[in-house]
C-alpha cells in the first residue's frame, strides 16, 4: 500500500531547479502556434541513461529525453520553453499542492513497477484543460488509431486499457536505492531474502507476526535467513529498515490464489499453499472444477472469473472435483495445451481483461490449473454475443449483479491505474 500525503509545488520546483538534467518523458497536443503539456513523467535518476526518442504527429508529440531540471520546474512553474526546438507551456494553472506515495519495490503504480522502492508526487490535470483528439496518428513515428494508444505505447509498450485514463498531469518519481528485497524464497521451513542496496549500514532486517519477531543485523548486499519451525504465520511482515525508517518491506497475508503474486517472491511449497485452501471448501472465493469446462459449464466458469476480478478476487481450480478431491487434469491433451485453452475463452469472452493468472500446479503426482484472480477495483463483464453481462459472488454462488452493484462499482473504478 502505498502512503499518502500533501507537499508544496513550491518545493517540487526547487528539487527541480537544483537537478543539472532529469529523465522526462512528454505528452504533448497542438495549441495554435505552441505544444501544450498534456502528461509529464519525470524521474531524478542519474544512474539510468536515457535513449532519445521523438514520435511527431500533426496534433501530437511524444518526447523521451535527459532535459535541464531548470527546464523542468519552469514548465511545472507554467512558463513557456523551448523543447527541442518546440514551444511547449503548461497552461493548466499551477496546483498548490501535490499528492506524494512512498512506494515499496515491485508495487505497481501507474502501470510501472520497479524492483526497489521509490517515492512519487502527482499532479492532476484540469477538468477543464485541452483534450487529445480521437483521429489517427500518422506522422514520423508509428501509426496508431488515437492518441491514447499512441500514449500508452509510447509510455509503457503495452496497449490502452480504455478503462483507465490519465489524470495525472505530472508524475514525478526519485528512486529509493539505499536498500530493497530483490528476492524472497518461502520454503516449508525457512524464509530466505537477497538484499541489494547502495547504502545498508545498520540496516536490519526483520520478520514479525502476531506474537513474536526475529531480527538480523545486515552487514551489506547478500542473503539472510529466518527459520519457520512452524511454516511462515499468516499475515507475517518482512521489513528492512534503518531504525524507525523502512527501506522497502513485503507482507504474506493468508494465502487465497486471489491476489496477484509479487514477483519478488518465490514459493517453495505449493502442496501446503493449495490444502489450506482447500480446507475452507468452496465459496465466495474458491471454485473448483473436475476438467476443464465444455458448452454451458464454460460459460459458468467465465462469469464467476468476472465475478472474481469484479469485487474482492478469488480462484478457480481445474482439476478438482465438488467435494474438492483432488482428480488432477486428464494427461491428454496436454497440460500446456488445458492451459492455453483456458486463456483463450477468458480472452475471448470477458471485458476488459481481468488480471489473472494461470499456474499449474503439481500435488501428489497429479496437475492442478489454477487460475488465480486478482480485484481489479472496477466492473467486468461476460460478453454475451454483443450484451455485456455483470456477475458478483454471493458465498459459493455466482449471481447476476443488481444494478446498484454495477453502478457502484463503477464509480470506484480508478480513474489512472494504480496500486
Amino acid at each position: 500500500m502505498a502512503s499518502n500525503r500533501q507537499t508544496d509545488t513550491a518545493a517540487l520546483v526547487a528539487m527541480l531547479g537544483e537537478h543539472t538534467t532529469v529523465n522526462v518523458r512528454l505528452a504533448l497536443i497542438a495549441d495554435a502556434q505552441r505544444w501544450q503539456l498534456h502528461h509529464a513523467q519525470v524521474t531524478f535518476d542519474d544512474d539510468t541513461p536515457v535513449t532519445e526518442r521523438a514520435w511527431r504527429y500533426s496534433t501530437a508529440t511524444f518526447l523521451e529525453a535527459r532535459l535541464p531540471g531548470s527546464t523542468v520546474a519552469a514548465l511545472l512553474r507554467g512558463e513557456e520553453q523551448d523543447v527541442r526546438g518546440l514551444h511547449v507551456v503548461c497552461l493548466d494553472p499551477p496546483s498548490a499542492s501535490a499528492s506524494i506515495y512512498r512506494l515499496r519495490g515491485q508495487q505497481e503504480w501507474g502501470r510501472v513497477t520497479t524492483p526497489w522502492p521509490r517515492t512519487e508526487w502527482t499532479i492532476n490535470r484540469d477538468a477543464n484543460a485541452l483534450q487529445p483528439g480521437y483521429d489517427l496518428l500518422v506522422g514520423d513515428g508509428p501509426s496508431f488509431l488515437n492518441f491514447d494508444q499512441a500514449l500508452s505505447a509510447f509510455l509503457y509498450q503495452r496497449s490502452h486499457d480504455s478503462n483507465a485514463s490519465h489524470v495525472d498531469l505530472w508524475r514525478i518519481a526519485l528512486p529509493q536505492r539505499a536498500g530493497w528485497l530483490s528476492q524472497i524464497t518461502i520454503g516449508p521451513d525457512l524464509l530466505t531474502a537477497v538484499i541489494d542496496g547502495e547504502v545498508l549500514d545498520g540496516a536490519v532486517l526483520e520478520l514479525s507476526w502476531a506474537s513474536g519477531n526475529h531480527v538480523q543485523p545486515v552487514d551489506g548486499a547478500g542473503t539472510l535467513s529466518f527459520e519457520l519451525p512452524q511454516g511462515l504465520v499468516h499475515d507475517s511482515l518482512l521489513m528492512l529498515r534503518r531504525e524507525d525508517q523502512w527501506l522497502d518491506w513485503r507482507s504474506f497475508p493468508a494465502p487465497t490464489y486471489g491476489h496477484a503474486r509479487d514477483a519478488s517472491v518465490v514459493w517453495e511449497q505449493p502442496g501446503p499453499e493449495l490444502e489450506i485452501l482447500l480446507a475452507n471448501g468452496e465459496g465466495q472465493h474458491l471454485e473448483c472444477k473436475r476438467e476443464v469446462p465444455e458448452g454451458d459449464s464454460r460459460k459458468k466458469m467465465l462469469k464467476t472469473i468476472a465475478a472474481f476480478a469484479s469485487r474482492d478476487g478469488g480462484t478457480v481450480l481445474i482439476g478438482v472435483q465438488d467435494d474438492l478431491q483432488i482428480v488432477g487434469l486428464p494427461e491428454k491433451p496436454n497440460f500446456d495445451k488445458q492451459l492455453l485453452e483456458v486463456v483463450g475463452m477468458i480472452r475471448d469472452n470477458l471485458e476488459p481483461m481481468p488480471p489473472y493468472e494461470p499456474s499449474l500446479i503439481d500435488h501428489e503426482g497429479k496437475t492442478i490449473l489454477a487460475i488465480e484472480v486478482a480485484s481489479g477495483g472496477q466492473m467486468y463483464a461476460y460478453r454475451n454475443g454483443q450484451r455485456p453481462e455483470y456477475y458478483v459472488r454471493v458465498g459459493p454462488n455466482t449471481v447476476p449483479a443488481r444494478h446498484p452493484e454495477i453502478a457502484a462499482g463503477f464509480r470506484q473504478a480508478p480513474t489512472a491505474t494504480r496500486c
